[in-house]
């Protein structure tokens, strides 16, 4: 059976949707705004023309301009972890020279919804820093896998790994700002740092 019809906020006729096909609709509509722009830039109003909804419906889904935008940060997290999942084929510099491209290419194409998590009107709220650091554990959790695949990596590894995280994050917000050096160069510079990182920290750990 065809699907109902709705009426858009011009007029026009369009296909109902079901709530979660709804939802995950205006979740797409927010990253490719909140990708580009800036938080504060951005109406509700053009929110609910752009996914051709009315504001009470956008509403209904998300009570809040800032409760939308976390939800589309969550979405994009996701999304930015699946993108830099590890490539079981690659070897482990290749694995993490890949992850690295990854998550500084994926930065890039949503340059504008990076630094509001990280450095925008929104980087403090406590459910936008619960999204940031899930996303650091779960980025620890996948270098350490490759650079320690036994049980238990030593302390001085996971402090090091970490701490290069927030580096890795801070280089990539400040590219981004500034778009110099080429995004190559900022790949490679990443790289030769975790790799110096884990070196340094293995060879404590072992006593060298």
């Amino acid at each position: 059976m065809a699907r109902a019809q709705e009426t858009s906020p011009d007029g026009s006729r369009r296909r109902r949707l079901a709530v979660k096909e709804r939802r995950d609709e205006l979740l797409r509509v927010g990253m490719e705004l909140f990708s580009t722009r800036a938080y504060d830039d951005i109406w509700v109003g053009e929110i609910a023309d752009r996914a051709g909804v009315s504001r009470g419906l956008l509403y209904h889904y998300f009570p809040t301009k800032r409760d939308f935008y976390v939800a589309v940060t969550r979405a994009a997290a996701a999304e930015a972890g699946e993108l830099t999942a590890p490539d079981p084929s690659l070897s482990v510099p290749g694995a993490l020279r890949a992850g690295i491209e990854a998550f500084v290419g994926y930065a890039e194409q949503h340059s504008q919804g990076f630094l509001t998590a990280y450095r925008g009107s929104l980087a403090g709220d406590p459910e936008v820093r619960e999204i940031v650091e899930q996303g650091r554990e779960r980025q620890l959790g996948r270098i350490l896998s490759l650079v320690w695949p036994g049980e238990g990596p030593p302390p001085v590894l996971h402090l090091a790994v970490r701490g290069w995280i927030a580096l890795a994050q801070a280089v990539t917000a400040q590219w981004l700002e500034q778009r110099q050096p080429p995004r190559a160069a900022v790949c490679q510079l990443l790289e030769r740092t975790l790799a110096d990182t884990v070196s340094a920290a293995t060879a404590l750990a072992s006593g060298r």
